[in-house]
């Protein structure tokens, strides 16, 4: 509900746990979504000058969060149909815990996947994908298309006929490789990485010892001076890291901390599981990754400081995470 008036605008909305739904979003944001209602558009302009106070409707009444600024909206064609408010002031862990309860963690997928990492890589990246990513209707594949790529690279398109999630990332695996030369010969490009500013690719054609698994290219700036070297991680693993990277992107929560000590990660070592892959190193931070029930992280740092991403399924994943008293950037639970 949004009422208008001459000195300021109100809205109340209704309690619970509503990812990028009308509601309380973390400690931070109020998020609005409905119909348009263009005559309200500019009671949140960017930084409007009067002030907007957020209400969540609890069973005994309306309970005041404070007031917010407009720090984003959507529109439509028609007018306003979203909004993010920013809270002036953030809210306490009991206040948001009352106003968006956190649910206990639904049903979460096991990490037995990892055992199998040094060993069948396919394999293991079957299992967290499918144990991940829900079920959907699959689509049919092209065997002849398939049976043409390196064993490993037709194996996750296959995989992506069945988890169709894995085409949605922010950089996916390309549904199509492209063909393609570079300063170490033909390849084949089968990813592409921040608006083509990097891309992964193997020797093509494929030589016959290495066609099985083999080497991945790595090319900076493709298109203008290109400048490739070859990953730690042959195709097989490889794939598992890209997508291990992209699933923690994608996933519906987040939290992340940057600069902690590492004494302090040290402490959460025990209810991790490492993958045993090398660091993985787009962003030249060569991250690490560890795993747990329904939460994937991801590590980058020395001996002295870390900083940590983390995915989660549920948001009930990460609110555990609160008792170690991280510094935390971004935190979703």
């Amino acid at each position: 509900m949004i009422a208008a008036g001459a000195d300021a605008t109100v809205v109340v909305v209704e309690a619970g746990d509503n990812p990028r739904v009308s509601g309380v979003q973390d400690a931070h944001e109020v998020l609005l979504r409905g119909e348009p209602v263009p005559d309200l558009s500019p009671r949140f302009e960017f930084e409007d000058v009067l002030p907007v106070h957020v209400f969540v409707r609890l069973n005994s009444g309306c309970f005041p969060l404070g007031t917010a600024r407009c720090r984003g909206r959507s529109v439509s064609p028609d007018g306003l149909d979203g909004v993010g408010l920013r809270l002036d002031v953030p809210l306490a862990r009991e206040v948001l815990d009352l106003v968006r309860p956190v649910p206990e963690p639904g049903p979460v997928p096991d990490v037995n996947w990892v055992d199998l990492v040094k060993t069948d890589p396919v394999r293991a990246l079957q299992a967290f994908v499918v144990g991940w990513f829900p079920a959907e209707e699959s689509e049919g594949a092209e065997s002849d298309e398939l049976a043409a790529l390196p064993p490993p690279l037709a194996a996750f398109h296959c995989l992506a006929r069945l988890r169709p999630a894995l085409h949605r990332f922010h950089d996916p695996v390309l549904k199509v490789p492209e063909r393609a030369t570079g300063p170490l010969g033909d390849r084949l490009v089968f990813a592409v990485w921040n608006g083509a500013a990097m891309d992964w690719s193997v020797p093509w054609p494929l030589e016959s010892s290495r066609s099985a698994d083999p080497p991945v290219w790595h090319t900076e700036d493709p298109c203008d001076n290109p400048e490739t070297f070859v990953e730690e991680e042959p195709l097989s693993r490889f794939l598992l890291q890209f997508t291990l990277a992209q699933a923690i992107g994608g996933a519906p929560f987040h939290a992340s901390t940057s600069s902690m000590p590492t004494a302090r990660f040290d402490a959460l070592r025990g209810a991790l599981r490492p993958v045993p892959l090398s660091p993985f190193l787009p962003t030249y931070t060569a991250e690490r990754f560890f795993v747990a029930p329904g939460l994937l992280a991801q590590v980058s740092g020395d001996e002295d400081e870390v900083s940590v991403f983390f995915g989660a399924l549920h948001r009930g994943s990460l609110t555990p995470l609160l008792d170690h008293g991280f510094p935390w950037i971004q935190f979703d639970g």
